[in-house]
């Protein structure tokens, strides 16, 4: 396809292209990128559209797609019957509007940055690799050279228990034997970057059990499904574990353990009237709570009433 207009305003209608580019790439380019944008332009050929995205906004390159338009700083209206000149190609700012947008919210922390100013020795895929490890050893039962002597398990209602109440409990379950197809789904390992020697990861959990509980509670055949628990793994600059934390449920309302995790939520998925001390039970509100939530009419109302008798 062809167009054809005036020297002096093909001349402005590409500048107002390059100056797009110019204001990306800073003054000192300005004037370049607009005289090389115009040695460049054609007035006849046939032009290919492209789209790119300018911070948050997306545009069409060169040119608007309109029959007629005025070039900026010029009183000259372009008649244009073709398809739009694209700006130089070198332009390195620019990328396709399907590029993922970047947004940094408020309060959002640099996790690389700190990542990289760690000054803890082992680096964050070595010690994700060492989390790992831990997690395949049967958290340590398999090896517990891998355990420091002052190890510590912390759970919600459970612990702290140093390293050898620890392995003599979970070797006691024998999880394996009553769950032979459990799966742990373990995803989302990532470094903490405020704590820089420990290892977050994600578990939830699924299995039949077609064994014995512990060596003793009958095989139920009952198909247990655990829902999404936060688990961390904290280790010494020797590359042992110091710390492990596991059964922090992040959404109580999946899975049929009642909303518990750990090995309480196992044990209510198939014997849930087994343990009747409520932390091996479902959340309910306390007498207490069910008061308060009456009389008060909840939350929202009491931090209302309190900042109350805060100072103005």
């Amino acid at each position: 396809m062809a167009f054809s207009m005036a020297s002096s305003s093909a001349t402005s209608a590409v500048q107002l292209s390059a100056r797009i580019s110019a204001q990306r790439q800073g003054p000192k380019n300005h004037q370049a990128l607009c005289h090389r944008a115009a040695s460049k332009a054609s007035l006849t050929g046939t032009l290919r559209p492209r789209t790119f995205q300018l911070g948050h906004l997306s545009a069409s390159k060169g040119l608007a797609r309109s029959q007629r338009c005025r070039a900026s700083g010029s009183s000259d209206v372009v008649d244009v019957t073709a398809e739009p000149i694209e700006p130089p190609m070198e332009a390195p700012w620019e990328h396709p509007v399907d590029a993922p947008e970047i947004f940094v919210l408020e309060g959002e922390v640099d996790v690389a940055a700190m990542l990289a100013a760690s000054t803890f020795p082992i680096k964050p895929d070595e010690l994700i690799l060492k989390a790992k490890k831990y997690l395949a050893c049967t958290f340590g039962v398999g090896d517990p050279s891998l355990l420091a002597e002052d190890f510590r398990f912390v759970a919600p209602v459970v612990g702290p228990l140093d390293k050898k109440t620890f392995l003599e409990a979970i070797a006691s379950f024998e999880i394996k034997e009553a769950f032979p197809d459990f799966n742990p789904q373990y995803h989302d390992f990532r470094v903490d970057p405020f704590e820089t020697n420990r290892v977050w990861l994600t578990a939830r959990g699924h299995g039949t059990n077609t064994g014995k509980f512990a060596g003793a509670l009958p095989a139920t055949d009952k198909t247990v499904i655990s829902p999404p628990q936060s688990v961390s793994i904290t280790f010494n600059e020797k590359g042992l574990v110091t710390k492990y934390t596991i059964g922090y449920v992040m959404d109580r309302e999946v899975g049929n353990t009642g909303g518990l995790g750990g090995v309480y939520g196992i044990l209510y998925g198939i014997y849930p009237n087994l343990l009747q001390f409520p932390e091996a039970q479902p959340w309910s509100p306390s007498p207490q709570y069910q008061l308060f939530q009456a009389t008060t009419g909840g939350i929202g109302k009491l931090f209302k009433f309190v900042t109350g008798f805060l100072p103005k």
